[in-house]
């Protein structure tokens, strides 16, 4: 019986784990090349905000969380233990997210905390915050994450179209295919895990800024880990709520989820 396309099994078996596992370390090439960053400004950040550490923690979302910690502990806002903010006083805030929070609970009167969060991590003023990140070269630009991410995966798709055909034609031509399917199913599982493995949106200097960062404040240890980090215990459970409201995080970059699909975009 003739080999399919004149290749012994044996033979295309180590040929196809040779040419996968290739594929597999430019995969991880560009994941790395990606992470490596670059800034993008001539503006260096000197030391990390506590809504900059958040953002690089947590994303978006812990951003909003920082900020509502920060004006409940001067004063500026009350939260109750049912997770509902309310306004105190007139003071609008001492910086673009904080004003925007102010605004909002304002608007509503009392607003849930979890909703609030949710609300305004797509604001115009947390992505501020996410584009002096960028720019500082301390976080992946959402776009080229994703364009690198279908890079990084075109010659593992190319290896396995090249198996399921090989598999096909043996398949129809009544030859043995029992490693290749084996192969295959590993591979494409191997594959399909890649293609769910979101590029982690903190670079490497990212992450070296936050292991540098000083972490004292109220405000700051929300920063580093949500509202469940608050020193007040008090003011912790108000936060949290009875329904234990947490922050969300990135998608392994918890820190920063970079497993998954989420980025400090939101």
């Amino acid at each position: 019986m003739e080999d399919t396309w004149g290749i012994p099994e044996p033979t295309f078996i180590g040929i196809y784990l040779l040419g996968f596992s290739i594929a597999l370390l430019f995969a991880f090439a560009v994941r790395i090349l990606t992470r490596s960053g670059a800034a993008t400004t001539t503006a260096p950040i000197q030391a990390l905000s506590a809504q900059e550490l958040a953002c690089l923690t947590g994303g978006p979302r812990r951003v909003v969380e920082a900020a509502v910690a920060q004006l409940v502990d001067t004063g500026q806002l009350r939260a109750s233990r049912d997770g509902y903010l309310q306004l105190v006083g007139r003071s609008g805030g001492g910086d673009p997210v904080e004003r925007t929070v102010v605004a909002d609970v304002s608007r509503h009167g009392r607003r849930s905390i979890s909703i609030l969060t949710r609300r305004l991590a797509e604001s115009d003023a947390v992505e501020e915050v996410v584009a002096r990140l960028v720019g500082a070269g301390y976080l992946v630009d959402d776009e080229l994450a994703k364009r690198r991410k279908v890079i990084s995966l075109v010659p593992v798709v190319v290896v396995f179209s090249v198996g399921v055909v090989r598999w096909l034609e043996g398949a129809a031509g009544d030859r043995p295919v029992g490693w290749l399917t084996v192969l295959l199913i590993c591979s494409g599982v191997i594959g399909y895990a890649m293609y769910r493995q979101a590029i982690c949106p903190r670079t490497f200097e990212g992450a070296n800024a936050v292991g540098r960062a000083s972490v004292t404040a109220p405000a700051e240890l929300v920063a580093a880990g949500g509202f469940t980090r608050h020193p007040d215990r008090m003011i912790r459970d108000a936060l949290t709520g009875r329904r234990g409201v947490t922050s969300g995080g990135m998608s392994g970059c918890v820190p920063i989820s970079c497993g998954t699909e989420g980025n400090c975009k939101g």
